[in-house]
């Protein structure tokens, strides 16, 4: 029972435990351990990128605008600009792909159990 803690937490990380699960496919060339990995993999590139576009995307951008009024002083203001519609979208891309990754996770943990 002690296991089943240590289990979910490996599930639960799947995006950086998925990696260390690819030393093992010379193990089982002949199952569909491989057919099952593959797409997880792939699920975890797409979830960094959309991941680490979230990050870049959601922190607006400072901009300093500035010039010279009629007077000689020097006017300068900061524009904040936030790309619209992706944000948007990568709060709901992000964490379905981790939702459908993990679930992938643990049915492919539950057919492939570790010794």
């Amino acid at each position: 029972m002690a296991a089943a803690p240590v289990r979910f937490i490996n599930a639960a990380a799947w995006p950086l435990t998925i990696w260390t699960s690819l030393s093992h496919l010379d193990d089982h060339p002949a199952d569909d351990y491989v057919e099952r990995t593959s797409p997880i993999v792939a699920t975890a590139v797409a979830f960094w990128l959309c991941f680490i576009a979230l990050i870049v995307l959601a922190n607006p951008t400072v901009m300093a605008v500035g010039g010279l009024a009629d007077d000689g002083s020097e006017l300068v203001t900061f524009v904040r600009r936030t790309p619209g519609a992706i944000v948007g979208v990568l709060w709901i891309v992000t964490p379905v792909l981790y939702a459908v990754g993990f679930w992938m996770f643990t049915s492919r943990d539950e057919a492939f159990p570790r010794a």
